[in-house]
């Protein structure tokens, strides 16, 4: 207890006192009051402004009382009251006692001070625990504490959150977890609290470790193809009774279940040996692929129920070309066309750009759960191809001598195989003429002289000469017609000595010397249309030196058009006669002339409208005015010269930029000039060009 006690006045003081009750177990004590107004020899006395602060908190509070309110604390007696102050984290605590009072007006206003409370004991238990019994989905916790404890707790993410799992007084308690996850890492910490001062003690944390499925730690690549295929895996096992399935897929494609795998608990390489059914199905699941990215995911089993997630890891299942390639057998090849299968005897021989290589392939194997897809035969850049096996159309070979032939299979993996063969391919082009002349006798009359001279490809076999020519014929039309006459055959005139051949014949036929002809004359070897030599002539009418007809003489020209018709150039002692007019006429406004030379002249006049008033240095102009086209295109830009036909007092320029002045096809653009202005009037030009055309 702690009292306080006033001064005194005529005997009369106020008195306070402070009593203190601990509760332990809330860390506080309540502290019991009581202030007394007593002593003095008269009743009442006039007692100043008295107020009671205990820890800061005011407790009682009476504003000065006149002796003669007759109450208290002017009236002896007393008041009371509690107040509950906790202690501090450690059980200690002093608090500070407020007491101001005056008697009437005698003596010191402020009392009080300190007060210590008594210590409570704080300690906190010391809690220790362990595990055991691990499993897939819990654990048991055995907790000791070293006071008595009523409540016990755990936490299992390391003092985040806890549950509670006892609340028997003891100093020991355990619990086991059975709802926790497999194969997970848990931080544990167990807490009690003491009975005594309910303050709680929490053990230092320990990692504990479901059981869980195994985990894959790595996967080595496979080699589906292998004669005996093996799966390793660097796994991790926590629980040697569990069983293990491993799953492996392509994508999201499953593509084997090997199930019930046993292992040894700890982390080590298993390998599991494919059977031969589990091979086969791998390899058929490549069908199309020579490799592919697998994910070997592994997972365990209690009995029927799965413990933990599965676990994965991804590596490369492959086949090889060794072990995985198809073969082919051979194949046979023939020339299939029957024209040059014919001028050879021989369909195992070629002729060059006109025998039709085929190829037929033999047999074709695919391995381990492959097909056959593609068959492609080649040959000097040439190839064809099918997917049955059937026979293969290559074409025609454009290189002689030796030639490779390659026939190529490949897989539905894309594996590939080859063989090849050489083939024997004769050198041949077509026939040729190294010289023609088709002509006119003297170049005017209706009989026709043909010779020329050419040459075949030898097609020699076995040393034996196979080609010869077979025809040698003509045919001709009118130009004018369409259709050609029939084949006139003169092979039996034809020389042909080896490979070469000749004609000559200055009378081979009679063509109407007034009438152009078309002319074909056509040569063809063994190999007939295949490679026939076909010639083109155009024969002209015949143009007879002078032409007589009727008050008319034709010169060069059959049929004179005026009195004296020459066609070309006229000279006179070898020097070329005057220039003359071969075209004139009229075109438009236009009158024009060209000469032999080839100078062209034209002339026109021309009629326009136009206004005068825009100033142009002291004079005024009009706008710019085109001019005509002329009636054809000079070769060059031309002389033009332009008069006045009405001047109206105005004389014409042609003046501004390159756009205005004369091209090959007009004369430009002119601007009207006088020396003032002028309304809209009529003017008259007359233009005359000449240049070369």
């Amino acid at each position: 207890m702690a009292t306080w006690k006033s001064a005194a006045y005529d005997g009369r003081y106020l008195q306070l006192d402070i009593s203190e009750s601990v509760s332990v177990a809330g860390n506080s004590s309540t502290l019991s009051w009581t202030l007394t107004s007593a002593g003095g020899s008269s009743t009442y006395y006039t007692i100043d402004a008295t107020t009671v602060t205990i820890n800061g908190t005011q407790v009682y509070y009476k504003a000065r009382t006149a002796w003669d309110s007759k109450v208290f604390p002017a009236k002896k007696g007393s008041v009371s009251g509690t107040i509950t102050v906790a202690h501090d984290s450690n059980g200690s605590k002093t608090i500070t006692v407020g007491f101001s009072t005056r008697v009437y007006i005698f003596g010191p206003q402020e009392y009080g001070g300190s007060m210590t409370l008594t210590t409570i004991d704080r300690s906190a238990p010391t809690v220790t625990f362990s595990t055991s019994n691990v499993t897939a989905n819990g654990f048991k916790i055995s907790a000791t504490s070293s006071a008595t404890a009523d409540i016990w707790q755990y936490s299992t993410n390391g003092g985040s959150s806890w549950t509670q799992f006892s609340t028997t007084a003891s100093t020991s308690a355990s619990v086991t977890l059975s709802s926790l996850s497999p194969n997970t890492s848990y931080t544990v910490k167990v807490r009690a609290r003491r009975q005594y001062n309910q303050v709680y003690g929490t053990s230092s944390s320990s990692t504990v470790k479901t059981l869980g499925g195994a985990v894959v730690n790595s996967a080595s690549a496979v080699t589906a193809d292998s004669a005996t295929v093996t799966i390793t895996l660097n796994v991790t096992v926590y629980e040697s009774s569990y069983t293990n399935t491993l799953v492996l897929k392509n994508g999201s494609t499953t593509v084997l279940t090997i199930s019930g795998l046993s292992w040894s608990k700890g982390t080590a390489n298993r390998t599991v040996t494919l059977t031969a059914a589990q091979r086969t199905t791998l390899l058929n699941a490549m069908a199309s692929v020579k490799s592919f990215t697998g994910t070997f995911a592994v997972s365990s089993y209690s009995g029927s129920t799965q413990i933990g997630s599965t676990s994965s890891k991804t590596a490369t299942v492959q086949t090889t070309a060794a072990n995985s390639a198809p073969t082919i057998s051979d194949f046979t090849y023939a020339d299939s066309y029957t024209t040059t299968k014919n001028l050879t005897g021989n369909d195992q021989l070629f002729v060059q750009d006109y025998s039709t290589l085929k190829v037929t392939p033999g047999t074709a194997t695919a391995k381990n759960g492959a097909s056959i897809s593609n068959y492609t035969a080649s040959c000097n850049g040439l190839s064809a191809s099918n997917s049955t096996g059937a026979a293969i159309t290559v074409g025609k070979i454009a290189k002689s001598g030796s030639v490779t032939v390659t026939l190529t299979v490949t897989d539905s993996r894309g594996y590939t195989a080859s063989v090849s063969k050489t083939i024997t391919v004769i050198p041949y082009s077509k026939p040729k003429v190294s010289s023609v002349t088709l002509r006119r006798t003297n170049d005017i009359e209706a009989e026709m002289q043909l010779k020329f001279s050419g040459s075949i490809s030898a097609v020699s076999v076995n040393g034996t000469q196979k080609n010869s020519v077979v025809y040698v014929r003509y045919q001709y039309k009118k130009t004018s017609e369409s259709s050609y006459s029939s084949y006139t055959s003169i092979v039996s005139a034809t020389t042909r000595s080896g490979t070469s051949f000749s004609y000559s014949n200055l009378e081979l036929c009679s063509l109407d010397a007034n009438t152009s002809y078309d002319f074909h004359l056509q040569i063809q070897d063994k190999l007939y249309s295949l490679s026939s030599l076909d010639l083109y002539f155009t024969v002209p009418q015949g143009t007879p030196l002078i032409a007589l007809r009727k008050k008319k003489v034709g010169i060069n020209t059959p049929e004179p058009q005026a009195t004296l018709d020459v066609a070309g150039d006229m000279r006179v002692d070898g020097s070329p006669l005057a220039d003359f007019v071969i075209q004139q006429g009229t075109s438009g406004i236009w009158t024009y002339r060209k000469w032999k030379s080839g100078t062209a002249e034209c002339w026109c006049q021309y009629s326009f409208t136009t206004a005068i008033s825009t100033a142009w240095g002291v004079l005024y102009e009009s706008g710019a005015i085109a001019l005509p086209n002329f009636p054809f295109t000079f070769a060059e830009i031309p002389h033009v010269h332009i008069s006045t036909e009405n001047s109206n007092y105005a004389m014409f320029v042609e003046r501004g930029s390159s756009s205005s002045w004369s091209t090959t096809t007009n004369p430009g653009k002119i601007f009207a000039v006088r020396p003032n202005t002028a309304p809209s009037a009529t003017y008259k030009i007359s233009i005359y060009a000449i240049g070369k055309v």
